[in-house]
């Protein structure tokens, strides 16, 4: 079974499930593991707080390792526009369907 079995919608909240094990593990060392409950539904200025603290310390990684911050952030952004734009594409399409679903069923009962 794939991670994109379930759609785009679900792959994406996979993502952000992913996202907050990091938040809960990184959390879990900086003293920061009590914001979290396990769930997806978290407080914007605690993202912002424990995510902004990892991503700062991702940054200082990258430096020592000669790798400019700004290419992890432009990365990033890239995955992230083509994750939603496959999540949008997929409602549409299922939209587009159920029209045309709609539209054969009006036809098929006018003839």
């Amino acid at each position: 079974m794939s991670f994109y079995d379930d759609g785009a919608a679900e792959m994406n909240k996979t993502r952000a499930n992913w996202a907050l094990t990091a938040l809960e593990a990184f959390g879990g060392q900086t003293g920061q593991r009590e914001y979290f409950d396990g769930t997806l539904t978290i407080a914007p200025e605690v993202i912002r707080e424990v995510a902004g603290d990892l991503i700062a310390n991702i940054f200082h990684l990258a430096r020592m390792n000669d790798l400019d911050p700004e290419s992890i952030i432009a990365a990033a952004e890239f995955h992230f526009e083509e994750e939603v734009q496959e999540e949008v594409e997929e409602v549409t399409e299922i939209e587009i369907s159920d029209g045309i679903i709609q539209l054969e069923d009006f036809l098929k009962g006018q003839k």
